[in-house]
């Protein structure tokens, strides 16, 4: 098998990309999807069908209950408190496509997977491996370091279109900006390093579509559609670097009428008095910051952003924990459809969240997920009534039409090994997690989850392996890394 890329358009549906296709947006992918031998799928995503849980499940081949990664935050319930932080890649319990490559001996570059901050979490040796952090993280890093010099500006630069979410032609410029420089940066590093495997994704393509109704609704086009050009133009440059070509997302978009702010209902019934964004306490230096002063100084720019700089000069991979005592909220919703309970108020909180008109279910984690890790799950997975148009609120019940993720993705194949697997038109994550793997040549993991697309059925241990590297890794480990795997 040959040189294999994985290329990840955040939140595009097979209904976002015809629009495009319709509008001549996106014509290098236009024209192969028009070719007999490109596959193409629905990839039908986790539940939720959020970011982290998804690409994680389609890097690694296993669901959430294998690899750990249930949002985009880690969640610990203490004797009073919920404690939480930002997913980081020392909580991904299963190895990933790029380090699986590695364990074998073959050159891999991995850029924007989530929960791979710090990048030397991942378990690859620095001369087989490349890997650029997720956006979801204190800053970007890069492995190895030494790279940094040379590219960090790619990839560092422009991230202030993350805020400005939504359809205004200053935020879409912003991010259009921020995609350009991703894609320089990533064919750089296709181009000037020897790699079997590289895995990277587009995250420009979900922040466009987020608070942009019109667009996603078929409406409005320009000027959203710069950044899919961009993402077009990118794919047919990297595709003549690779001998196959894997183009998916983790989730579709879909327009809600309004969005349901579960934290307001919960509030009413007396569960909550303060939400999870609300819970925010810093410890600098074993110092306590109360959250009344964090309050003040994020309401002045100014002190805002000396405090930021501040922090930065004194520990660049500066994480703060978000603590929210159980005697002011029985349940957080650290992201929007997932509930943590407080110890004993299980109950009391289901039944909160079934008088709500628009949840059409409320499901435990062990009913879509399996594996050893389902004691990290959210205790509920709230189903909405109308796709997941739910949301974090508290002080109104619903808001403004806005867009919402779906679970239905795109999954698209081409190149000189793909009409040698099998192939499914409708797809899990963990799907595409093991026919990436077989298209790249690799044996399948052990455990995994996903279908087997060739018959040759070559199985690998990788998580042994990958635990022994890690706890050998975690006997060495500096000061610095030890915040993260606690």
């Amino acid at each position: 098998m040959g040189r294999t890329l994985i290329i990840g358009l955040d939140g595009v549906s097979w209904g976002v990309l015809h629009y495009l296709f319709e509008n001549s947006a996106m014509p290098f992918l236009q024209s192969k999807i028009s070719e007999e031998c490109t596959r193409k799928a629905i990839m039908r995503s986790t539940i939720p069908p959020w970011t982290p849980l998804a690409w994680n499940s389609i890097a690694s081949g296993v669901n959430p209950g294998k690899h750990g990664v249930f949002s985009f935050h880690r969640v610990r319930k203490l004797e009073d408190k919920f404690v939480t932080r930002l997913v980081t890649g020392y909580d991904m319990k299963y190895p990933r496509i790029h380090e699986m490559a590695a364990m074998l001996g073959l050159n891999a570059i991995a850029v924007n997977i989530p929960a791979s901050y710090p990048p030397e979490s991942s378990i690859c040796h620095p001369g087989k491996c490349i890997v650029v952090n997720d956006w979801a993280a204190p800053n970007i890093r890069i492995y190895p370091q030494e790279l940094e010099r040379r590219y960090m500006h790619y990839f560092a630069s422009s991230l202030e279109g993350l805020k400005l979410k939504g359809s205004s032609s200053s935020a879409i410029e912003s991010i259009a900006r921020r995609a350009r420089l991703f894609s320089e940066g990533v064919l750089k590093l296709l181009t000037n390093y020897d790699w079997d495997v590289a895995f990277l994704i587009f995250s420009e393509t979900d922040w466009v579509m987020h608070d942009n109704p019109a667009f996603v609704a078929g409406e409005k086009l320009m000027p959203t559609a710069k950044v899919f050009n961009i993402a077009d133009e990118f794919i047919r440059k990297s595709s003549n670097l690779a001998d196959n070509v894997v183009i998916v997302s983790d989730h579709g978009f879909s327009v809600c009428p309004y969005m349901i702010n579960i934290p307001y209902f919960l509030k009413k019934e007396g569960i909550i008095d303060i939400t999870f964004d609300e819970g925010i306490e810093l410890k600098i230096m074993g110092i306590r910051v109360p959250p009344k002063l964090i309050k003040f100084v994020k309401r002045h720019k100014k002190l805002a952003a000396l405090a930021h700089k501040a922090l930065g000069a004194v520990r660049k991979d500066f994480m703060h924990d978000r603590y929210v005592p159980y005697s002011r909220a029985k349940a957080i919703m650290p992201d929007a459809g997932i509930i943590y309970c407080a110890p004993g108020h299980e109950e009391v909180v289901l039944n909160a969240l079934k008088k709500i008109p628009e949840i059409k279910e409320v499901i435990r984690s062990n009913d879509v997920y399996w594996g050893p890790y389902l004691s990290e799950a959210p205790d509920y997975i709230i189903i909405p009534c109308r796709d997941y148009c739910v949301s974090v609120g508290k002080d109104k019940p619903r808001t403004n039409r806005n867009t919402a993720h779906h679970r239905d993705g795109i999954m698209i194949a081409w190149g000189k090994d793909v009409s040698k697997l099998a192939w499914k038109e409708i797809l899990d994550p963990w799907d595409v997690g093991t026919y990436t793997i077989a298209l790249a040549g690799m044996p399948l993991p052990k455990n995994a989850d996903g279908f087997i697309p060739t018959k040759e059925r070559k199985i690998h241990n990788y998580l042994i392996k990958w635990r022994v590297a890690r706890k050998a890794r975690k006997i060495k480990k500096t000061p610095q890394n030890t915040n993260h795997n606690k």
